[in-house]
């Protein structure tokens, strides 16, 4: 543990560096509330500030006591014999904004706030006043002071030494690089006090975040020089600006974010009226969020706690793929058949690497990747060994991994351990032992590891899902170093272009299916040769420019006109023409619009959604129909470039068919991307002009991709 005296003259010396040490790395603090009731939050908050060696000043105040713990307690902050950094209000929510007061008119620049400051004041002389959350935030606010909950369950600064914690919970903490950072009270304590694997520079329960954000104590761990990894529990972002920055920094620093993002909705859902609305819900937001900044998205807390541990460790993968050792036949084929589910490679062995394994397996065992190791127990640690080190320094292999099933105590568990940290001592590659069943007795084991730099990863699953966060980390680096530059600032015609639509995108005329392909076409997209008409004479005049086939489409507002009977397909003559007009009017009035037909191919939706706080969202998915019926759909920050663009296209599933299927020839992937990124750059330069935008279908065929069907929903609708 860092002495006080270290970390004091490091807390001297960032105190100006950033906003939050006085919050997370005090020298003083002063508990309000503080108790000598056994099992009552203000004893715990006292203990739990010294469990781990803070060597800090401390304050207890209670006006119900002199002495407290053998040392003085004092009746309020006034009282204090010097202005703490730090100040602790460990009372009930009616009580703390007088206790806030006071702090901040004695200059406090930090306060933690347990209680949930939930009251109820909205009736009689307290009607239209604001709640005393929102004056926690106005005050705590104008004052500059950082701010911890209120409603959270603390923090932990293991470099310090330092626990603010409104619960008694067990010792033991270990230091380490990972910044873990929960919106979840629960999700704070389920790593920090239970798994032992993990170390942190910094756990924190964030609470309401009235004043200092998730985006804020990611800056703080961004400039501390242990912080390896970030882990988040979110539910939702409260300063979109400021989490956007923070994951700027990250990915400028290369330190890897791991996210569980939680309370996915169906109730922005509820309230599109696009398709493209319909099918992003809240989620496609944070999913393009994570794509553009390279956040990777975990899906539990198991597999966000083998992420982290996977990350916090000093090595970072070579090129290459996996390399995978095993004592059991059997468990290497499950975990053949997990890798194959999740899309990881095994690495190809080099002739080399086979010969020099084939020294030390036994006979019937045959040198491969992944490996089957176990013949007998025969100078198991050096054969171990050995072949470990052997496979994962071949050049084709980026990690490896040894897989049993390691238990304390267990004497043929304990020398493959030890033959794993041996092998460890051989190569600079990352190295992870990982148990197939879970839940294992291997905590002392998983120690001796940690210390030899090897994480071990309970779960086949969880520690395939963290080895391909690990294996994905590395990619997103390599192409932020290969990136192309920016492109070249918009022409004066560029711009003219953009303010005409969005001026006609808030002038009050309806916006309609034609103004909307006249739009694509105006920013270089693909669109069908196409009339208005209003009557018959005009559907003549139509008649005699476009050449058939034809689509009649009714004019009338129609968010999806073929659940109305509104569209009308292959149609080549005049008289199925005025017959399918005729009709339309009699049902749907007379305004029409009649398209050259494009011909059949896939299809795809090209959609976006504006977000108030992270901009314009471009989602890719399954078009026609099945948009509705197939989850495949995937979602980016616009504008996007040609690479970032095909990466999308390549991950959605339906994009199979494009190579061509069953005797259709492949479309013209060219012509898709450039109808991709021409859309992703339209809508993020007409930005919160657009609510929604749904082009649905665009139709992509060997002779190119057009868009056929356009839905906008300005935003002011």
């Amino acid at each position: 543990m860092r002495g006080w005296s270290s970390w004091n003259d490091r807390c001297n010396e960032t105190m100006t560096r950033h906003a939050l040490d006085p919050l997370l790395c005090p020298r003083s603090i002063a508990f309000v509330g503080a108790s000598d009731r056994p099992d009552s939050t203000g004893a715990a908050m006292l203990a739990m500030c010294r469990i781990d060696g803070f060597d800090g000043v401390v304050y207890a105040v209670n006006p119900r006591l002199s002495e407290l713990n053998g040392a003085p307690c004092y009746p309020d902050l006034a009282a204090l014999p010097a202005v703490p950094d730090h100040v602790v209000i460990g009372v009930a929510s009616r009580y703390v904004e007088a206790v806030l007061d006071q702090a901040i008119d004695l200059g406090i620049k930090a306060a933690t706030i347990f209680a949930s400051c939930y009251l109820d004041e909205g009736a009689g002389d307290n009607a239209g006043r604001p709640s005393l959350p929102a004056r926690i935030t106005a005050k705590a606010a104008a004052a500059g002071m950082a701010l911890c909950g209120a409603n959270c369950m603390g923090f932990y600064t293991p470099s310090a030494g330092l626990r603010v914690a409104s619960a008694a919970s067990p010792p033991g903490l270990q230091q380490g690089g990972i910044a873990w950072i929960a919106q979840s009270g629960s999700a704070f304590g389920a790593l920090s006090h239970n798994d032992r694997r993990l170390g942190f520079t910094l756990a924190v329960s964030t609470g309401m975040e009235l004043v200092t954000s998730v985006a804020d104590y990611m800056d703080w761990a961004l400039d501390q020089p242990q912080t390896k990894v970030i882990g988040l529990f979110v539910e939702t972002i409260r300063d979109p600006a400021g989490f956007l920055a923070a994951l700027a920094k990250a990915r400028d620093a290369a330190i890897p974010v791991v996210a569980l993002k939680v309370g996915r909705t169906a109730k922005s859902a509820q309230m599109a009226v696009s398709h493209t609305g319909a099918i992003a819900g809240n989620d496609a937001v944070y999913e393009a969020v994570f794509r553009a900044y390279g956040v990777h998205r975990v899906t539990d807390m198991d597999e966000m706690a083998a992420t982290l541990a996977l990350f916090d460790t000093p090595r970072k993968p070579a090129s290459g793929d996996l390399g995978s050792i095993h004592d059991s036949g059997g468990e290497r084929e499950l975990l053949v058949d997990l890798a194959e589910d999740y899309g990881i490679a095994f690495a190809t062995l080099e002739p080399a690497t086979c010969s020099d394994l084939s020294l030390h397996l036994e006979p019937g065992l045959v040198a491969e990747n992944p490996l089957d190791a176990f013949g007998t127990h025969n100078d198991l640690e050096t054969r171990f060994a050995a072949m470990i080190a052997t496979l994962v320094n071949d050049p084709n292999v980026g990690i490896g991994l040894f897989m049993s099933n390691p238990r304390d105590g267990y004497a043929y568990a304990e020398s493959y351990c030890t033959a794993v940290i041996k092998a460890a001592q051989l190569t600079d590659k990352p190295l992870v032992l990982v148990s197939n069943y879970a839940m294992a007795d291997d905590r002392d084991m998983a120690m001796r590891l940690k210390e030899a730099g090897v994480p071990l990863l309970r779960g086949a699953r969880n520690a395939l899902r963290a080895i391909q966060h690990l294996l994905n980390d590395r990619d997103f680096r390599d192409r932020q170093l290969q990136a192309q530059p920016a492109a070249t600032a918009p022409s004066a015609a560029d711009d003219a272009l953009v303010r005409r639509w969005r001026s006609r995108l808030a002038d009050g005329r309806p916006f309609d299916e034609a103004d909307g392909l006249a739009m694509l076409a105006d920013f270089g997209l693909a669109t069908p040769r196409m009339a208005r008409v209003g009557s018959l004479a005009e559907l003549d005049d139509a008649l005699s420019e476009l050449r058939p086939p034809l689509v009649i489409k009714t004019a009338a507002d129609h968010a999806h006109k073929s659940d109305v009977g509104g569209v009308r397909l292959a149609i080549t003559d005049a008289a199925a023409a005025h017959s399918t007009y005729q009709d339309m009017v009699a049902r749907l009035g007379p305004r029409v619009l009649v398209m050259e037909m494009t011909p059949p191919g896939t299809e795809l939706s090209l959609g976006a959604i504006h977000d108030p706080g992270f901009g314009a969202v471009v989602i890719l998915s399954a078009g026609g129909v099945m948009i509705e019926f197939l989850a495949d759909r995937v979602a980016d920050l616009a504008p996007l470039d040609a690479d970032a663009a095909a990466r999308l296209l390549a991950e959605l599933r339906v994009s199979g068919l494009l190579a061509g299927h069953r005797g259709q020839p492949p479309a013209d992937s060219a012509a898709i991307l450039d109808q991709l990124t021409r859309f992703s750059h339209m809508v993020a330069a007409l930005g919160d002009a657009i609510a929604e935008i749904d082009v649905n279908p665009l139709i992509c065929s060997a002779q190119g991709a057009c868009a056929v069907d356009c839905l906008v929903v300005p935003a002011d609708r």
